[in-house]
Parts: structure tokens; C-alpha cells; sequence
């Protein structure tokens, strides 16, 4: 655990350079570990979501309580609440519109895009959390959290509090990816928005470092 003073609030307008472009799904079923296939089934659709530094959130985050999860079978029962969201340049909003109608494939398993819905601002919240950040296998969360915070650092943003949760892994053909959740508090809103927008670390179209605001300081393994 990371743990400074609490900051004060300044005057903020919150910007729109990038938002998040959501959609209605039907899926039947999916895995849990869906990162890599809905990334390489949007890239397909979309290659210029490798070009923007887009991002691809876990379809469970955007969705909260919207899943049925069966960790013993490995797989996910979206309900009519599921969402699809992906983090893009404001100017993309118009062209990731093509993905109406489309049905993804994701091996055996479908998404059908069923309908868009309005896009979504950053959140000026000084509370955001990552499910996935992509980390060293084995590494403490001492070493987990220095190096969160040195990232956090090369964006400008001094962070006040951090809270490392739980480690997962994401499979792909290159190999296991893995990740530990992070919750940042008590960030002036100008660094909310701006690590909403950048994210930390690598694999942002496998939903890594993608952060979404929190409304209070909760156990992150509960996330």
C-alpha cells in the first residue's frame, strides 16, 4: 500500500479528446480469459484501433454486474446489460460506428454488435481502477507499486494513493501476460482524466492499464 496527505480540489473542465464508444452485445457465452480474441476480432474489423493507442476493456468491467461468472468452467453468461466499450480518439467515433450490425468471431464463440449507444467522457473522479496492469511474473507488490508510480510519474501525475489487487493472467500465442489490478485515489481530477486517457504499461487492446473511476475506497481483490 501507497498511502500520502489528501490533496485539494482545483477548477477543472473536463476535456473530450477521447472517449469511450459503447455498445449493445448479445453474446450467448464466453470465456473469461476473452482478451486476445476480442482483440484480434476487432482488429480485424478495425486494424486502426493498433494505430490511435486505443484501448479494449474487459467486457465484464464495462458491463459491472452484468455477468453471470462461472470461474470453475472458465466462462462468462452476458446478460442483456453487457457491454462492449473501447477507449478511442474522439475523431474514431465516427468510424467505429462500422461495427453495427457486425457479429465478431471469437473462435467458436460470437458477439453480435447489436446496437451503439452514446459515448462516454472521462471521468474527472479522483478515483480510478484498473483491473489489469501488465506486471513482472513473481514480482512483490512493493516492486508492483514502485514501478505503477514511476509510470505514473512520466505522465506528470503524482500519486497519492495506490493499492495493489489481484493478479491475473491473460493468455495469447506469444505467451502468458501477467497483470495485478490497481486502484489510484485521490488524484487532482486534470491527472484522473489523464490517466484515463493514457493508461500505463503495455497491452492496451488486451484491456491493460485501462483505468475506470471508482465511486469510494474499496478491497480491491473484490473488483
Amino acid at each position: 500500500m501507497f498511502w500520502q496527505e489528501d490533496i485539494k480540489e482545483e477548477h477543472f473542465t473536463l476535456p473530450d479528446d477521447v472517449q469511450d464508444a459503447v455498445f449493445n452485445i448479445h453474446s450467448k457465452v464466453l470465456p473469461i480469459d476473452h482478451a486476445y480474441l476480442l482483440s484480434q476480432a476487432l482488429l480485424n474489423e478495425l486494424p486502426w484501433l493498433a494505430e490511435v493507442n486505443a484501448g479494449i476493456h474487459d467486457i465484464s468491467v464495462a458491463d459491472g454486474n452484468g455477468w453471470e461468472q462461472d470461474h470453475e468452467s472458465g466462462f462468462y453468461y452476458p446478460s442483456k446489460r453487457s457491454k462492449l466499450s473501447i477507449r478511442i480518439p474522439k475523431e474514431k467515433l465516427d468510424d467505429i460506428q462500422s461495427l453495427v450490425g457486425k457479429t465478431l468471431n471469437l473462435d467458436e464463440y460470437q458477439i453480435k454488435i447489436v446496437k451503439s449507444l452514446e459515448p462516454k467522457l472521462m471521468s474527472d473522479m479522483q478515483i480510478v481502477f484498473a483491473k489489469y496492469v501488465a506486471c513482472v511474473e513473481n514480482d512483490s507488490e512493493e516492486a508492483f507499486l514502485q514501478t505503477s508510480f514511476d509510470q505514473l510519474q512520466a505522465l506528470g501525475i503524482q500519486p497519492k494513493k495506490m493499492m495493489a489487487g489481484l493478479e491475473r493472467k491473460i493468455h495469447t500465442p506469444e505467451g502468458v501476460i501477467h497483470t495485478r489490478s490497481l486502484m489510484v485515489a485521490d488524484l487532482r481530477k486534470s491527472e484522473s482524466v489523464k490517466l484515463q486517457e493514457q493508461g500505463i504499461g503495455e497491452h492496451r487492446l488486451l484491456g491493460c492499464g485501462l483505468f475506470v473511476p471508482q465511486k469510494g475506497i474499496e478491497s480491491v481483490d473484490a473488483v
